[in-house]
């Protein structure tokens, strides 16, 4: 038997809980550190949510994995000197909150820095493995990746004088983006799958019913949806299918060319994204990933 072959991967669990825990507390702190900047300062909150959020999960996941015939092994040690990394990574971006001024270039490069650590990859092998267990794995896989193309855009968006020393962008994901297209005519469907094929594996439905069916059996990270289709109309597959799950509040795109003035006042009041046909492949590509990289949402009865 190897014995590098990793003993206890509670150790790991806990380490990695542990640290997830603390750079939630460190991006809480930069956001009151630069609060004179509300975007930014609203960004780090965001991703201290998160943070905390891959906390709960990673210790979720480890307790199902734990249940599974096939429990999941490091060929890997956590040695000394890779937890003096990481820690080390984290005392100096506390220390640097304390100094009378810190810009944000600074934060953003420890942001990045912490996000590429030695912590990155060992959290994606767990969280990769219990996305293989079902649904559940999946939607929480998708929300760790949203938590990535959030700070991969947010990044893009900076001036060149502001971004980190590291490539955030060749980040591994933490899984392939799933998307689910439902609409009733054929030749339209057809061409939403194969536009939705570059960023990831596509399921289609023509029917509402069986668009239900598709997420139940899967996560999906975006949701591309007719309104007018016979049977149950876009409004009322939206509607069930956050009864179901309410984190895929947000993850909606309805597409449709029946979008007259009391629909549109529907959608805009609801917050719900919509194109109306014809409409650009810019503007189509756009929404996609403002849905992707947008924080998840719950619907009004907390679920």
């Amino acid at each position: 038997m190897a014995t590098s072959a990793l003993v206890d991967v509670r150790d790991v669990v806990d380490w990695l809980v542990h640290n997830e825990e603390r750079i939630s507390q460190l991006y809480r702190a930069a956001a009151k550190v630069c609060c004179h900047d509300r975007l930014f300062s609203s960004f780090l909150i965001q991703l201290a949510e998160d943070e905390k959020s891959h906390a709960e999960f990673m210790s979720r996941a480890w307790e199902s994995l734990c249940t599974v015939e096939d429990r999941p092994t490091l060929d890997i040690v956590l040695d000394e000197e890779t937890r003096r990394k990481v820690e080390g990574l984290f005392e100096r971006f506390q220390r640097s909150l304390v100094r009378a001024k810190v810009s944000r270039k600074d934060v953003v490069e420890y942001m990045a820095r912490a996000e590429s650590s030695e912590l990155n990859p060992v959290f994606l092998y767990i969280a990769d493995e219990y996305r293989k267990t079902g649904r559940e794995g999946e939607r929480m896989a998708g929300e760790i990746q949203g938590h990535l193309l959030r700070i991969q855009n947010f990044i893009e968006n900076l001036p060149k004088d502001e971004r980190p020393s590291v490539d955030v962008c060749s980040l591994p994901s933490a899984g392939e983006l799933r998307f689910l297209v439902v609409d009733d005519h054929g030749p339209v469907r057809r061409l939403m799958a194969s536009l939705l094929s570059r960023r990831g594996m596509v399921d289609t439905a023509e029917a509402s019913e069986e668009g239900l069916e598709r997420l139940r059996e899967h996560f999906h990270n975006g949701v591309v949806s007719d309104i007018q289709m016979s049977g149950m109309d876009g409004f009322e597959f939206y509607k069930r299918a956050v009864e179901y799950d309410g984190s895929l509040k947000g993850r909606f795109l309805f597409c449709s060319g029946d979008i007259d003035s009391e629909t549109e006042a529907l959608l805009r009041r609801g917050d719900l994204p919509f194109l109306k046909k014809p409409f650009g492949l810019h503007d189509f590509y756009g929404a996609i990933e403002k849905i992707l990289s947008s924080p998840a949402r719950v619907d009004e009865a907390g679920n």
